[in-house]
């Protein structure tokens, strides 16, 4: 079985920011040339997370206005040293993932139709980093 192990970095615009990551996984899954196994995705941020969703923008302004309405930045937060935006981020990386694992099978990355993997900034612009593990054969 290999091992292969890869940091990805992510430019991020600030909170509410979705950067479809699915080639550059792929990519990383093509140069291990494992044809079945997994990979395993982390992001390396308490603020920033991995979800897999359709790449489409009315389902991320849909996204925004339940964060919205859950986390209102308003509020007043424990966590604020940072304000409230950072305290939000907080709570929303802990109601959605940091990381994700998917099968790969005949050297590709197992997905639906629709479905790509999204990183989701939720914080302020910043250079983020994603590990990927792919274990396999």
């Amino acid at each position: 079985m290999k091992i292969f192990q890869k940091e990805i970095k992510v430019r991020t615009k600030g909170a509410n920011d979705f950067i479809d990551i699915t080639e550059k996984i792929e990519e990383i899954v093509r140069e291990t040339k494992v044809k079945n196994g997994i990979a395993a995705l982390n992001s390396l941020h308490n603020t920033a997370c991995l979800i897999i969703q359709e790449n489409d923008g009315t389902i991320f302004e849909d996204m925004k206005k339940l964060f919205d309405k859950i986390l209102p930045l308003n509020e007043k937060y424990s966590h604020s040293y940072e304000g409230s935006l950072n305290a939000t981020a907080h709570l929303k990386s802990n109601l959605l993932s940091q990381s994700i694992t998917l099968p790969i099978k005949n050297g590709n990355l197992v997905l639906g139709t629709w479905q790509r993997i999204i990183f989701v900034e939720l914080f302020e612009p910043r250079e983020r980093t994603v590990f990927v593990t792919i274990l396999g054969e």
